[in-house]
């Protein structure tokens, strides 16, 4: 009897549905770029408990005939594609059918549809991939699809769905997405539970009031630019240096106006910025580019969440390009402005800061100059050779060679002495407070960590959807502020060890970086620290350095059998 077997249709349309319909947030992304596809200049959302009991998607966009509407659902059912060379020329978000088929498969779904022109709506119901009925009603224009009880024939789907809240979280945060590709458009994202509740509204306008509707960031620290290399256009719409986060959750990317998260493109941006940002952090904002249809692939992800570039070196010089414009544009502004009655301004800044921070004497990985004058009259063991990639110290002591990862050992020196310093619920003030920076999924993990933040010393203003940083514990200085909302951004860890994850992020932001310039005097606290303490590992836990034995390098050189 042969192993292999044919599976049955219906076992096969609902595999093909798991990998487009993911969540309820996955029905929202694919109904809504129907919408664009629909030419809509409006497009509601509702949910019910977070889309695991109905999803409503409204759009006012040119409908569906009868006809179009009985065959919408069907897989492989398609306007925009008559051949096999069509499937590697689409210029829309998608077709109906390749989106409603999946969502049809794993929910009990409706769709009603008014052509323009027509005289009546139709509806169809469709449950499990199976038409029930079609009858017409009561709708002035465009397209309504509602979703209900998402992954009712697929129960060990629905045990992966998360709780209503997280669900609603999820939605919201594709919806912003979206909304990016056509600030154009009019949009409503509604909860209708207990009472309606609206959680985003846009209506209609320029990318940048988007922006800052979204994020929180003034429009005023966004710079623009658009460089046209042919074949490619790339608009930038970006923060600069004087503006960043230590996140990249506020970066999104659009490749022919469709919202991508694909890794590698992500990369190569985030190789793009690195030589304008260096270690400050990330920007916010948006990233268009524009190419022929023939130079990329949109069919390599079934979510369409990733596109190909036949040339990627080619998209690296675009984007780096693109980045270097905005720096450019941005030095010769500040280049006429520059004043010493500024200077001045800012140097009382840095008077106020060095009175404000007394238990951290000096950033980037150093202490106090009594502790390294000190340490300058040691005997020391151990002879110092210089550095290796401005990165690696190369060390000499007896008859082995050390190659020490110079920001881990810094890292790890700073973390014990903030550990040291740290007294619990001790802390400053801020001379003003400081706005956290987060998305929606922060504050909510904001909610479960504030008792314990509070606890460590920190304190905290809270608004209806803003957090302010008012008070830190004592040693930390408002440069801690980075690292909370770095913290807050991931998924809520321990408590029992969210001292130490505080510590850790702020020691590494603290210590000395690759490439960073060592005086002889911090070089010699880090190596004489090093080998006293005996130090193995850097707070993260990986290793500090390698050593290299003489009679090693010996043998590798046949210099003795």
């Amino acid at each position: 009897m042969p192993k292999i077997s044919i599976l049955p249709e219906e076992i096969r349309g609902k595999i093909a549905a798991g990998e487009v319909v993911e969540r309820p947030a996955s029905v929202v992304k694919e109904l809504v770029e129907n919408s664009f596809d629909a030419q809509a200049s409006y497009i509601r959302v509702i949910l019910k408990e977070g889309g695991l009991k109905e999803i409503s998607v409204y759009d006012d966009g040119e409908g569906m005939d009868l006809e179009d509407l009985k065959l919408c659902y069907y897989h492989f059912a398609t306007s925009k594609i008559k051949n096999l060379a069509d499937v590697f020329k689409i210029v829309t978000y998608g077709f109906r059918g390749e989106a409603l088929a999946s969502i049809a498969q794993v929910s009990r779904m409706s769709i009603a549809s008014r052509r323009e022109g027509q005289d009546i709506a139709y509806q169809i119901e469709v449950e499990g991939g199976q038409e029930l009925n079609i009858k017409p009603v009561n709708l002035k224009k465009g397209t309504l699809v509602v979703v209900r009880d998402l992954f009712f024939n697929l129960p060990a789907r629905k045990a992966f769905l998360r709780s209503p809240k997280t669900e609603t979280l999820k939605i919201t945060e594709v919806f912003r997405g979206l909304c990016l590709s056509h600030p154009e458009i009019r949009f409503e994202l509604k909860a209708q539970d207990e009472k309606e509740k609206i959680l985003f509204s846009w209506e209609g306008g320029s990318l940048q009031g988007l922006l800052q509707k979204i994020t929180g960031i003034d429009q005023k620290y966004f710079k623009e630019v658009r460089l046209e290399i042919p074949p490619y256009v790339v608009d930038l719409i970006l923060t600069d240096t004087s503006y960043t986060l230590p996140h990249t959750k506020y970066i999104w990317m659009f490749v022919n106006q469709r919202w991508i998260k694909d890794e590698k493109i992500v990369k190569i941006f985030i190789s793009a910025l690195k030589p304008f940002y260096g270690n400050l952090g990330f920007p916010a904002g948006v990233v268009f580019i524009k190419a022929p249809y023939h130079l990329i692939d949109v069919n390599v992800h079934p979510a369409k969440w990733e596109v190909r570039f036949k040339d990627e070196k080619a998209l690296h010089q675009m984007l780096s390009s693109a980045v270097e414009k905005i720096f450019f544009e941005k030095k010769f502004f500040y280049r006429e402005t520059f004043s010493d009655e500024k200077l001045k301004t800012k140097e009382d800044i840095l008077d106020y800061k060095k009175d404000w921070q007394p238990l951290v004497s000096s950033r980037k990985g150093s202490f106090s100059a009594s502790e390294f004058q000190l340490s300058t009259f040691k005997t020391r063991d151990f002879k110092y050779l210089g550095s290796f990639l401005q990165t690696y110290l190369l060390v000499e002591r007896g008859d082995t060679l050390y190659l020490i990862d110079q920001h881990a050992l810094s890292e790890r020196l700073m973390f014990e002495e903030i550990k040291r310093r740290y007294k619990k619920g001790a802390s400053q003030e801020c001379l003003f407070p400081l706005p956290l920076r987060l998305t929606q999924e922060g504050l909510t993990n904001f909610k479960n960590k504030k008792k314990a933040l509070e606890e460590m010393g920190f304190g905290f203003e809270v608004t209806e959807d803003k957090v302010f940083l008012t008070k830190v514990p004592t040693g930390f200085d408002e440069e801690v502020r980075e690292v909370l909302e770095d913290l807050l951004e991931n998924d809520f860890g321990d408590p029992k060890v969210l001292l130490d994850e505080v510590l850790v992020g702020y020691a590494c932001r603290l210590a000395k970086k690759k490439g960073d310039f060592l005086h002889e005097a911090e070089l010699y606290q880090l190596l004489d620290k090093f080998f006293e303490d005996k130090l193995q590992t850097c707070p993260h836990g990986r290793p500090l350095y390698w050593m290299i034995e003489a009679s090693e390098i010996e043998k590798r050189l046949k210099r003795k059998l």
